[in-house]
């Protein structure tokens, strides 16, 4: 917003202020204007939308009284007329000093100390008696006369010198304080136009009181809410809407009061105080009032879109079952790093947890109220990973959506990005993301614009993160970048104890009367869960369970339930001494390539088509299953 600027000036000083504003170069809008010398009865309609007025002598005088506008008044300093002065007596004359009366000051007693000469000096009162003051000098024999423009202007035409009073530096002073009173209006307009708009447009009912509760302000909201006009509410206490004392502390401890159920008509409502305070005492208090149906709409809202987009951490530490005295010490440490911001890498064989682990450090630190992010950087082709979590601009490659994308660091903002499978990434997108973790900065694929983020990394694996560095299959700056706090999970079969209560936990989600009947009536149900490894860790004992749960007839008694987990336990057992066999027999020798794809093949053949549980019982991992049997296809790749 550009302010407007008033001149209000006759004669030559408005040329001279023009000059002035043409070598200064202000941002603003300059409007000159002498029609008020015509009529001296009402303000010059080119002015009415001026912020502030800039004029001297007389004519400030009349703006006075026409308008509460700010009025810059262009004065004459002492050195201004004392330049004057001593240029008038360079021409070998004695000048006589003209000014309006507005301008009358004891600086002409002050030139005749400094100069030891008598100072002629006269004021006028009215821009008629100019002429008639001139003249009665010019015949005392005066011949050069010091004053303003139009001063100046009339003694030329009646053939005496003249020497304008205000130079140009002093005019520049004048028209920089009108431009910085402006721009002050304008900015000060310009907030209170935008606090105007929140407060009526707001979608919560606002309204203030003085400090003893009368309401002196309201939004439109607020008086449809408490279902008073106007007039009524702008004359009654907020003790009228409110009970007295739940607004105690606000009124006379100065607290603020942040939930207050309340009710207006037929609708439930949550109101919160907060006292405002001028030099520690209670000035005013404001009150916002929403809708409990509108609240719940918008979380509802938010929680569903976040969701759908999987940016929400939904595990707390609350959640996670154990009495193992080795997890309990895993997670008082993953308690404590949760407070920092550091990388995290958490390490664990396939199935312990490490995703339920990091949302629940998540979850339990300062950026919980932002977005959780998680990235299987095994599950997304090489070719895609790079712009899913970079990001990328439009036209960056053949399929890239209109307008772009962001990444996942990007989404991630202020959050937590959970990077599980860390273990797969290829070397040269280590690369990249080493970069970006450093300077926490990234760039679009196909994009040059430096985009800033602020992200918690926390890092997960089932490989041996270490063991690759010195097999140059992961760089060791990146991994020392990751690794700043470390927790590994340990696996199911080493935590024993945990076994049943995860099982009965399991159980119980699914049937709580089921889970109490084979406790009690099956005191064999621990030894028998602890036979087998469970290779599959906590996942393998939840699809246990609504294995279970999905093939037993809840009609039929829970003895046939036992025996069907007894027949599923051994089923499990069965298939972890075949796999070792097989692997046992793999590692003894070396494969060509068409035995390598037999293998793949009777592994694939054993687990009816199950790519994960091929893997597993081949000793490899998902990806390098998936990256033999994209090689075997094209042997050229």
């Amino acid at each position: 917003m550009r302010p407007k600027i008033g001149m209000v000036c006759i004669g030559p000083i408005g040329q001279a202020l023009i000059k002035a504003i043409d070598d200064m170069n202000l941002d603003a809008d300059f409007i000159l204007s002498d029609s008020i010398a015509k009529d001296e009865t009402q303000l010059p309609p080119e002015l009415s939308k001026a912020d502030v007025l800039l004029s001297s002598g007389y004519l400030t005088k009349v703006l006075y009284k026409l308008t509460d506008k700010p009025i810059i008044k262009i004065e004459p300093s002492l050195f201004d007329i004392l330049l004057a002065y001593d240029q008038a007596i360079s021409l070998h004359t004695v000048p006589v000093i003209i000014l309006p009366a507005e301008t009358r000051t004891p600086q002409i007693t002050q030139i005749q100390n400094i100069m030891s000469v008598e100072v002629v000096s006269e004021y006028y009162e009215t821009l008629d008696s100019i002429d008639a003051i001139i003249l009665k000098y010019k015949k005392s024999g005066y011949s050069c006369v010091i004053g303003s423009g139009l001063v100046c202007d009339r003694a030329s035409h009646m053939g005496m010198t003249s020497i304008f009073v205000y130079p140009q530096e002093s005019l520049q002073s004048f028209i920089h304080l009108a431009y910085d009173t402006g721009l002050s209006i304008c900015q000060k307009t310009e907030i209170n136009q935008q606090l105007t708009s929140v407060f009526q447009y707001s979608k919560q009912g606002i309204l203030f009181t003085d400090e003893n509760g009368r309401i002196s302000i309201f939004n439109n909201l607020a008086e449809k809410i408490l279902q008073a006009d106007k007039d009524q509410l702008s004359r009654r206490t907020i003790t009228e809407f409110f009970p007295r004392n739940q607004l105690n502390p606000v009124f006379h401890h100065k607290e603020s009061i942040k939930y207050l159920m309340c009710s207006f008509g037929n609708e439930h409502f949550m109101a919160s105080a907060i006292p405002i305070l001028s030099k520690g005492e209670l000035s005013n208090v404001m009150v916002t009032i929403s809708s409990i149906d509108a609240i719940q709409k918008q979380e509802q809202h938010i929680r569903s879109s976040l969701a759908l987009k999987g940016f929400v951490a939904k595990h707390h530490f609350e959640d996670i079952i154990s009495i193992s005295p080795r997890f309990q010490t895993l997670l008082r440490a993953a308690h404590r790093f949760a407070k920092s911001d550091d990388c995290i890498i958490i390490l664990g064989e396939t199935g312990t947890g490490k995703e339920v682990l990091a949302q629940s450090i998540h979850n339990h630190s300062k950026r919980c109220k932002n977005p959780f992010v998680a990235v299987n950087c095994s599950a997304i082709s090489e070719n895609l990973l790079e712009s899913e979590l970079f990001g990328y601009d439009e036209g960056a490659f053949t399929g890239a959506k209109k307008g772009g994308k962001q990444g996942y660091f990007e989404i991630a903002h202020k959050g937590t990005i959970f990077l599980d499978e860390i273990g797969e990434l290829s070397l040269p997108l280590q690369s990249k993301l080493l970069r970006v973790i450093q300077e926490q900065q990234l760039v679009h694929v196909g994009g040059s614009k430096v985009i800033n983020f602020d992200v918690r990394i926390i890092a997960a694996t089932n490989r041996n993160l270490w063991e690759l560095v010195q097999q140059k299959q992961f760089r060791e700056d990146l991994y020392y970048r990751l690794a700043v706090l470390e927790l590994e999970i340990p696996p199911l079969r080493q935590r024993k104890e945990d076994i049943l209560p995860l099982f009965l936990g399991f159980i119980a989600k699914q049937d709580s009367i089921l889970a109490v009947e084979l406790e009690q009536n099956h005191p064999s149900l621990g030894e028998t869960l602890c036979s087998h490894t469970w290779p599959g860790n906590v996942r393998e004992m939840e699809n246990f369970v609504k294995t279970i749960i999905a093939t037993r007839d809840p009609s039929e008694p829970t003895d046939i339930t036992w025996e069907l987990l007894k027949q599923e336990i051994y089923y499990r057992k069965k298939r972890c001494e075949a796999a070792a066999t097989f692997i046992s027999d793999s590692s003894a020798r070396r494969f060509s390539p068409d035995e390598e794809m037999e293998r793949i093949q009777a592994a694939l053949n054993e687990t009816s088509g199950n790519y994960t549980k091929a893997a597993a019982l081949l000793g490899i991992s998902r990806v390098t299953l998936w990256r033999k049997l994209k090689a075997f296809k094209n042997p050229n790749l």
